[in-house]
């Protein structure tokens, strides 16, 4: 038996030089003070290869991991992390996606899969109900995820995750998708299973993880679930989902428009929820046992190509091929989102890219049958598109832009920092580069509201007074979230109907840990300092953690006034910042203070990988490795 249900607490390990798949054991430590998705999946990267490995080598290594309410149709439970080192950033690339791909991984006998080295030939990596295989890739290699997923997945309890072309020609802006349209974007690591020569993997299986109190975890999903039926913001996702952002920021004077020089679009209205619903959406749909069907469901036409496209184009990418692009064209956009989901490529970085292009005169803004265009040339690295595949700051300085607006080579989500501070020192801060799914967003606590977290509220959304802690906490909080892989579209932190400690009490029902807020607060802060741990092995300091110029000087649309200045972000206010959130972390300006590595339990992880490669006398599995841990 394991120290911690909830999880099968086993690794499958395959090794595609070998050509081999094993299953071995994690140890209990490791499950006890990080659980899973991405506080098991980054202790397994820095225990299992050395720093400063080819993003695109074999000695990268790629984990994919569940956590531990994945196997159990908890609302928000599907999901399922995948890391490596990023061939975008350098840094820890990691990126979460929903559909139903967690949960079958978490029933197939396992907590995670890792991948290491570089087959010969294309192949499918399928770990199903114990049965562990390599085999031939065959007539998959070369076609789009769709295809790939209709013929991976035609039995039932089962789930892939695969690459498209962009992949296989190693974009740098290249995602894995699973379920037909949901994307683990944002890092490049499609390429980093393309350069592996891994089309696809399948998992599958009806073994979910033992539970330490079914009964209480099987009463408290009832509570769950029914919780989010009775709120009333959360229904709002059944409605529109993210869509309703881009008016909602468009009227706030921060919705990215004309690659983040104005806050403002005048085809807003053209390109937003209601426009959407009037022309192309058709329905909604959501993640396996999720009654929040927050993806859009679209059909229609443009260019005489059919739009039928069961995961629509969400806030990020309406943003990133509307407004960022000056285009007002929806169906374009709509048709340019299903390319990329077909392709296997990440919408926010595509716009990014593409920004560049017409920035620098390649295009005309607002050009949507170039737009059209370029997402096909560089999913192939064809003409224009090889130079834009490499990612924005390889890009920009091709076409001779000034900045990309990048953290650390990370795209910026579709979220302007100017009027928002918290989220623009999260971004700056962050050790995978700029995030808005993991960063701290001000409108949480604009207002006085009730919250179970040590947190500050009624704080300015464009004021600095209180960020830093807020920042911490909220950033804490949501790594523990994403160490359980759970939704943060479904977790309430703030208000009358916040369901934090609800989540809490799921999980310790199902892990039988005891998980109070504190401690669920102590298990992020210690995961989420693994990747600051990854980042600084990797070189990253204080100095990498800034904002470009394009993200700070005053926005063009901007009017300001006497008492209401235009927003901006001040390089010194930024820094002053900066140095308040990393003397609550407890960081160095390179790395992490040896008493909060100790008070964390992380000293031994920063001293001594000892699943790394032995360096003396060769090569070790990574299954070798785990064994000396046990």
């Amino acid at each position: 038996m394991i120290a911690v249900d909830g999880l099968h607490g086993r690794v499958a390990v395959a090794d595609l030089d070998a050509g081999e798949v094993a299953t071995c054991p994690i140890p209990d430590s490791w499950l006890e003070r990080h659980l899973g998705g991405r506080g098991l999946g980054i202790r397994l990267l820095l225990e299992s290869m050395s720093a400063g490995v080819d993003p695109l080598g074999p000695e990268n290594r790629l984990v994919f991991a569940a956590g531990p309410l994945s196997g159990y149709s908890v609302p928000g439970s599907s999901r399922y992390w995948v890391g490596a080192r990023s061939p975008l950033t350098g840094s820890l690339g990691e990126s979460y996606s929903g559909g139903s791909f967690g949960h079958f991984l978490a029933r197939s006998g396992v907590d995670a899969i890792l991948v290491e080295g570089r087959a010969d030939d294309p192949v499918v990596l399928r770990v199903t109900d114990g049965d562990l295989t390599l085999e031939p890739a065959g007539d998959c290699w070369g076609e789009p995820t769709d295809v790939v997923d209709d013929a991976l997945a035609s039995r039932p309890n089962r789930a892939v995750a695969a690459i498209g072309p962009a992949g296989e020609h190693e974009v740098h802006l290249a995602s894995i998708i699973n379920d037909s349209g949901h994307a683990a974007g944002g890092r490049g690591l499609g390429a980093v299973m393309g350069a592996k020569r891994l089309k696809a993997v399948v998992v599958g299986g009806d073994s979910p993880p033992p539970l330490a109190e079914p009964e209480r975890f099987e009463r408290l999903t009832r509570a769950f679930r029914r919780g989010l039926a009775e709120n009333e913001r959360l229904q709002q996702w059944a409605t529109f989902g993210t869509t309703a952002a881009v008016e909602i920021l468009h009227e706030q004077g921060l919705l990215p428009t004309k690659h983040f020089e104005r806050g403002r679009f005048e085809g807003a209205d053209e390109i937003g929820a209601r426009a959407l619903s009037a022309s192309l959406r058709v329905g909604q749909r959501g993640c396996l046992g999720c009654p929040l069907e927050c993806k859009p469901v679209v059909r229609g036409e443009c260019r005489g190509v059919s739009i039928d496209d069961a995961s629509g184009p969400e806030y990020e990418t309406l943003a990133a091929f509307g407004s960022l692009l000056c285009n007002d064209d929806l169906e374009a956009i709509a048709l340019a989102n299903q390319r990329c989901n077909a392709l296997g490529m990440d919408t926010i970085g595509v716009g990014h890219v593409i920004a560049a292009a017409m920035e620098a005169g390649h295009v005309e803004w607002g050009d949507a049958d170039a737009i059209l265009g370029l997402v096909e040339q560089i999913a192939t690295r064809e003409g224009i598109g090889d130079v834009l595949a490499d990612g924005p700051d390889a890009a920009a300085e091709a076409l001779g832009i000034d900045d990309a607006a990048t953290v650390k080579g990370a795209p910026a989500g579709m979220h302007d920092p100017r009027g928002k501070k918290g989220l623009g020192l999260s971004a700056a801060t962050s050790p995978r580069g700029a995030t808005h799914m993991e960063g701290f967003h001000d409108t949480l606590v604009e207002h006085h509201v009730e919250t179970d977290l040590p947190v500050e509220t009624g704080l300015a959304a464009d004021a600095t007074d209180g960020k830093p802690d807020a920042v911490v906490t909220f950033e804490n909080a949501q790594s523990f979230v994403n160490s359980l892989v759970f939704c943060s579209h479904v977790v309430v932190t703030v208000g009358p109907d916040r369901n934090f400690e609800s989540l809490c009490a799921l999980a310790a029902a199902a892990t039988g840990l005891k998980l109070s807020v504190e401690t669920a607060l102590e298990i992020g802060e210690r995961n989420y300092a693994l990747g600051k741990l990854f980042a600084a092995r990797e070189g990253f300091s204080i100095t990498d953690d800034s904002l470009p110029k394009r993200l700070r000087k005053p926005l063009a649309d901007d009017p300001g006034g006497p008492d209401l200045p235009r927003a901006s972000f001040d390089r010194e206010e930024l820094e002053a910042m900066k140095r308040d959130y990393y003397d609550r972390r407890g960081w160095t300006d390179d790395g992490i203070a040896p008493e909060t590595l100790e008070r964390l339990g992380l000293s031994i992880v920063a001293t001594a990988r000892q699943c790394a490669p032995d360096h003396q006398t060769g090569r070790r599995s990574v299954c070798e490795s785990l064994q000396l841990l046990l």
